[in-house]
């Protein structure tokens, strides 16, 4: 049982950990460093109130920088203390919610703006005196606080290899590396959310990706519309909520709440770093819950949402708006977040919003700070324990940080010094070295997701409980003087140890992607024995042997699970593996024409995609003896017209072959190729004046890494069954006597010197103008009309 200190000092400042120990690609010195720690300081010109329960909130007004709430005692205090702004904390909750549901009615809790010039104690003072407000604030800023192939990860001490404190992040990889299912909420200062190492583990928001194509701030999807109804526009990636702090240092986001979370100070982009940055995908470091790219798409890490409500002040440090937290929290446990990461002190509107999302089974990690004391901020101390508190603890043994807090209250202890991870420089992506309470509670939130990865059915008690026992208490006791050994909590996070003792679901397939209908067949791979298997074919199908074969009949992306039976007291294993299995009917068809001698023709390319296709690259060969020549392309009026590039990008005419590559957007935005079925395509060509008819020329497609057309999709590439085309060459049409391609006056001039000069004869069918058969004066008249009176054009053929 977790002790818990009675009287919890309040507004403890939780250092964010701004301490650049060693960077790389020049990380940013922060600005105003050699002014000291900072401080929480009380934000000019704002307090957070709650009103009574029986207080009507639906007639407040805004107006001539006065606000009303149609109760006159309440309205006389706010003209006493010039307050010209009344916002909702949690604009997104409009109904109390249900009676016995355990659950605060954050209705009640408002922000009030006032003249900076006030005193907010005074202004606090004198709210409280109203009956109708129950709590009034001031809003203190707080400061915060399997081998991958990633190229930084060997001086990342606690990921990689045995050294000396070794949480067994790399053997636990072994069994579990993460899943996109589990959300991570990143309440920080924002996260960088297109630095390379992390693009890939941003959540989107699928009620707000209008497109579908899974694109991280996708610019295209900002449409000033609330899409999904949760009372918050445009959240595509999370949300700024950070209202203010006062002066910001120049170049950081001021504080007014919008879409864009992006991170300037950098402390949050290295925090979502520790816990999820992408594995083994060649670049930076590693993540706690990162995944495993660079094969199967469906080994995906868990997801970050990027939540802003803090940032750099003008004295150089970075700080949180706990109001704004208190917001982030509730948006995240309303959007389904699993795990939460706190690197930072609180408020009461902030502990109304931690129980709520431990109501909603979330997990809460916080620092335990950074002052090498034993004082605990209140959500350290909260009844019943339902926030992790986490020290911090050395690269060289298992010995406390000399900056972290201690005491009995702390849960467990984890690697916060010298963390190398991803990082923003005033909006410049990097990796740099913090240290910090601020890294290991972020260590320790990837560790909760990571094991909800591996088996979702647990519940927040039952992986906080694991987290906490399964830690090595043995390091800490060696490490450390006695009179620390046991405020440090139950030991150093252990990852392999957290893993190893759960049921473990695993299975693969021989085949995951192919043409309709695809047979796959199943294997069972679970290490531990099990006695009764369920899958699931993400169709409503299933089954109950241990390796079953299963063929897909429809076009379609599947997610595939296996739960298996191992007689394990917590349950089944689990393995969920999304968008496993790609089903594909896709076609690609070259329509077949007929060329008149010396004549150019267009060749339709069509294409029926049943995903978003990104680019398509093409590699034609027309080859033949009959000389034909590739003469342009074009998309007018085609379902790629808008493509923003299209290039012949490769041409070889001596072996009668071009390469055209279509990309549907280069500048930003995804305006990517929707699914439907119609021509993307118009391939022009010549023929040559002079051809027996009747000759075919195969426009088909040249050999590019064994298979083409290449499409990219927001799935991966695939190559759609293709179907050449040809070109017919026909006789010269009528009307075309000298067979140029083209009809006349030198058509007119052929005919007069055959018919009455002796000249050359025409082409048999150009020369028979009026398709009679013949070639006689009558061929002249028609002709004559044709040309200078309007006359009706030569029949075709």
């Amino acid at each position: 049982m977790r002790k818990r200190v009675p009287g919890a000092v309040t507004m403890v400042a939780i250092m964010l950990a701004l301490l650049v120990l060693t960077t790389t690609s020049n990380a940013r010195i922060y600005p105003g460093d050699d002014q000291g720690k900072p401080e929480p300081f009380i934000i000019k010109g704002v307090v957070s109130v709650r009103f009574e329960d029986d207080v009507d909130l639906r007639s407040v007004e805004k107006s001539f920088d006065k606000v009303r709430f149609g109760l006159a005692s309440l309205d006389a205090v706010l003209d006493q203390v010039k307050v010209y702004d009344a916002t909702k904390i949690f604009p997104w909750r409009t109904e109390k919610p249900p009676v016995n549901s355990g659950m605060h009615d954050l209705t009640r809790w408002y922000q009030f703006k006032f003249d900076e010039t006030q005193n907010v104690s005074d202004v606090v003072d004198a709210l409280l005196q109203n009956p109708n407000i129950r709590t009034a604030e001031a809003v203190w800023a707080q400061p915060v606080e399997a081998e991958p192939n990633d190229p930084e990860w060997g001086s990342q001490w606690a990921m990689n290899y045995p050294s000396t404190p070794d949480p067994l992040f790399y053997d636990a990889w072994d069994i579990e590396t993460g899943s996109d299912s589990i959300k991570i909420a990143m309440t920080d200062t924002g996260v960088n959310y297109l630095h390379r190492d992390l693009i890939q583990n941003i959540w989107v928001n699928p009620g707000e990706d209008l497109d579908g194509d899974g694109i991280v701030y996708d610019e295209d999807d900002l449409d000033g519309i609330d899409n999904d109804g949760n009372g918050v526009i445009d959240d595509l990636i999370g949300y700024d909520f950070l209202s203010g702090l006062g002066s910001v240092w120049p170049g950081e986001d001021g504080g007014v709440r919008d879409s864009d979370p992006n991170d300037f100070n950098g402390h949050g982009t290295h925090c979502a770093g520790i816990t999820a940055a992408a594995n083994n995908n060649g670049l930076d470091v590693t993540g706690v819950a990162g995944g495993w790219y660079g094969g199967h798409r469906s080994f995906a890490g868990a997801k970050i949402i990027c939540l802003r409500i803090g940032g750099t002040a003008d004295d150089g440090h970075g700080y949180v708006n706990p109001s704004d937290a208190a917001a982030a929290i509730d948006y995240a446990a309303m959007m389904g977040a699993h795990v939460v990461n706190c690197s930072w002190g609180g408020s009461s509107a902030q502990s109304a919003a931690i129980d709520n999302a431990v109501a909603a089974g979330m997990t809460i990690c916080h620092a335990a700070g950074n002052d090498d004391n034993e004082y605990p901020d209140f959500l350290d101390t909260r009844p019943g324990g339902d926030v992790l508190s986490i020290a911090s603890t050395g690269p060289y043994s298992d010995a406390k940080s000399g900056f972290s807090n201690y005491g009995d209250w702390i849960d467990v202890s984890a690697p916060g010094s010298s963390i190398l991870s991803t990082y923003s420089d005033e909006y410049v992506p990097m990796t740099a070295s913090l240290s910090g309470t601020s890294m290991a509670s972020p260590m320790v939130a990837g560790l909760a997701a990571l094991i909800r990865s591996h088996m979702p059915s647990l519940n927040r008690d039952q992986i906080d409980s694991i987290i906490v026992n399964s830690a090595d208490y043995d390091a800490l006791y060696n490490a450390n003087p006695i009179d620390l050994r046991n405020l440090l909590g139950s030991g150093r996070i252990d990852a392999y140890q957290a893993l190893i003792n759960l049921p473990n679901a695993k299975f693969t397939a021989d085949v995951t992607d192919g043409p309709v209908p695809l047979t796959v067949q199943f294997t069972d791979l679970s290490p531990n024995s099990p006695t009764a298997w369920e899958w699931s074919f993400g169709n409503g199908d299933g089954s109950i042997e241990q390796n079953p074969q299963y063929t897909f009949n429809d076009v379609g992306v599947y997610t595939v699970s296996l739960k298996v039976d191992e007689g394990n007291p917590l349950g089944w294993g689990e393995e969920y593996l999304k968008n496993y299995v790609w089903v594909q009917g896709d076609t690609c068809i070259m329509d077949s024409v007929e060329a008149s001698k010396g004549k150019s023709v267009a060749v339709p390319v069509y294409l029926r995609n049943t995903v978003l296709v990104k680019e398509i690259q093409f590699a034609f060969t027309y080859a033949n003896d009959n000389g034909i020549t590739y003469d342009s392309f074009s998309v007018e009026g085609l379902r790629t017209e808008y493509f923003e590039s299209i290039t012949k990008n490769a041409a070889d005419p001596w072996h009668y072959g071009v390469s055209i590559l279509m990309k549907t957007n280069t500048s930003g935005g995804s305006t990517y190729l929707t699914p439907g079925d119609g021509p993307i395509l118009n391939l022009y060509f010549t023929a040559p004046r002079e051809s027996d008819p009747e000759i075919v020329s195969i426009i088909d497609t040249a050999t590019v890494s064994g298979k083409n057309p290449r499409m990219t999709t927001i799935l991966g590439n695939y190559f759609p069954i293709f179907t050449p085309g040809k070109i017919s060459i026909g006789p010269c049409a009528h009307g075309d006597a000298d067979c140029n391609g083209q009809i006349n006056v030198a058509d007119l001039v052929l005919l007069v010197n055959y018919a009455f000069n002796e000249g050359p004869a025409p082409d048999p069918i150009g020369g028979d103008v009026d398709g009679s058969g013949q070639i006689d004066v009558a061929d002249l008249v028609y002709l004559v009309n044709y040309a200078f009176n309007e006359g009706p054009a030569p029949p075709s053929m």
